[in-house]
């Protein structure tokens, strides 16, 4: 039943109506601390989403992120509608919101999860928490992902982990919600989002009722398969846990995945390694975060300053044949033609595709980074750019990886059945051809009644001699003082004593 107040109220000398559970990368009311704060302060709230302009042309968001949010609330909104809530959908920029409130309203208090965002949503938050200073307005930031903010290294992170994730989850009592008034005329329909929504796009859709099945079936069955075929293009779409997306956008939480797999752990005792192999996942999950939450500039720049000398120009034929995946290497080509459809593809997939750009093309990672947000569902910066960064060997204490994509097919579809149902051109070819098709002599091509330049692409490289003077190139800089020097700095900020 929804509860009504007209008083104000007063906290820390600061005297609002209502209070604003700001939503953005936490749709769900399942572990939701600053929504819980809000409900037990027994003051009014009301729940807010602003779809920002600036993240509606930013060139890292795409319309696939947007129409996941929106499925995301829709689902939310069957949650909180028997307690008269809503979310409230706002088609504006923060700042000049929450400064147009403030003159309408007067006092109020936000609340929302600390977000490790781009660095457009990091300058806005800057100067939002700014602003509300200057207003003597409350914003209280909660943590979300064991991922601590204003760190300066990482000693006892690993500790601070295992601890956030074994604390209590921060369940709201949704019955004693009292449902605040939101002042001002409020836009009631939104284009952009409902034509979104009539989208029939081949990829997972939002909201937390899709979280909690993929969690429970990945928990009842799915897991005991998880090891053996996480690496693998095909099957890692049925046996991986599939809650990457639902993670990046908060639909659930990183606390309640591991605390499920404890509680699957003590009453199932099968398969335990596989569970252990998953949470390990999680960890690295927020540490990767971790990394771009201490060094914002990451997103843009070179981690270690000694690889600005390599990879600064860009081949434009190069990324026009990469994003559409006609490169003419099979694997490559796939994988980015079902990353373009559906949204997906496995770690070891997205490390070749990052491999196969910056070493045998010797291609900027920056260049190929807009494309690749904008096309995983589960797109998470501090994910994205740590991981670029990895696989473009471009830190100085990782161990170099070159991805050899014709050896990944070999190990991993071997069988070349993945390829096939993304590159039909080569459905007709053996499995060996289908990988190589390159290599196909002159009889083969006539037997396959098949022309390498007519029915497909000629390869973009060679795969073995660019991908052995790209890790030539790369361990050169690798051994340089400046190099190994920057490297000790960088490590001092983002390795713990375990070595992560």
């Amino acid at each position: 039943m929804q509860r009504t107040i007209t008083a104000k109220i007063c906290s820390n000398n600061t005297v609002f109506m209502v209070q604003i559970v700001w939503l953005k990368r936490d749709f769900r009311v399942f572990d939701h601390a600053p929504l819980k704060t809000a409900i037990d302060s027994g003051q009014p709230l009301v729940f807010l989403f602003l779809l920002e302009p600036m993240l509606l042309n930013h060139p890292k968001y795409s319309n696939r992120h947007f129409k996941f949010m929106l499925e995301s609330i829709v689902d939310l909104n069957r949650v909180l509608q028997p307690y008269g809530a809503k979310v409230h959908l706002l088609e504006v920029d923060a700042l000049p919101f929450f400064k147009a409130l403030y003159k309408e309203l007067g006092a109020f208090r936000i609340l929302s999860h600390q977000e490790t965002g781009v660095g457009s949503t990091f300058v806005r938050d800057l100067q939002l928490k700014k602003w509300c200073k200057e207003q003597k307005l409350d914003w209280l930031e909660f943590k979300q992902q064991g991922v601590s903010r204003g760190r300066k290294n990482r000693n006892n992170w690993k500790v601070e982990w295992d601890n956030f994730m074994e604390s209590k989850v921060q369940t709201p009592n949704l019955s004693k919600m009292v449902v605040g008034q939101f002042p001002g005329k409020l836009v009631k329909q939104f284009p952009v989002l409902f034509e979104l929504a009539n989208e029939h796009i081949s990829m997972q859709e939002g909201g937390r009722t899709h979280a909690v099945d993929l969690l429970k079936s990945f928990l009842t069955n799915r897991y005991k398969r998880y090891s053996k075929n996480i690496s693998k293009p095909a099957t890692s779409r049925i046996y991986c846990s599939r809650l990457s997306a639902h993670i990046a956008w908060g639909t659930i939480s990183v606390r309640e995945i591991v605390q499920s797999i404890h509680k699957k752990a003590k009453t199932n005792p099968s398969n335990k390694r596989d569970l252990q192999n998953f949470k390990s996942r999680l960890y690295w999950h927020c540490h990767f975060i971790q990394k771009l939450e201490s060094e914002p500039r990451i997103e843009f720049e070179n981690h270690n300053p000694a690889y600005n000398g390599i990879r600064h120009t860009l081949n434009k034929e190069y990324l026009q044949r990469f994003i559409s995946g006609t490169t003419g290497i099979p694997l490559v080509d796939a994988n980015m033609r079902c990353l373009n459809a559906t949204g997906y593809i496995n770690f070891r997939m997205r490390a070749m595709l990052v491999s196969m750009w910056t070493h045998h093309l010797l291609q900027p990672w920056q260049a190929i980074a807009p494309h690749l947000a904008n096309m995983f569902l589960d797109f998470e910066p501090g994910i994205h750019y740590p991981q670029l960064q990895m696989q473009a060997g471009t830190v100085g204490y990782h161990t170099i990886r070159t991805y050899n994509p014709t050896k990944q097919a070999l190990d991993h579809d071997a069988e070349a059945k993945f390829i096939k149902k993304w590159v039909p051109e080569l459905n007709n070819l053996a499995p060996h051809l289908a990988i190589e098709p390159w290599k196909m002599t002159p009889m083969e091509a006539l037997m396959e009644d098949f022309n390498l330049e007519e029915d497909y692409f000629p390869p973009i490289c060679d795969v073995e001699k660019d991908g052995r003077i790209a890790r030539d190139l790369i361990h050169s800089v690798k051994q340089q003082t400046q190099t190994r020097y920057m490297a000790s700095q960088i490590s001092k900020i983002h390795v713990n004593q375990d070595g992560l």
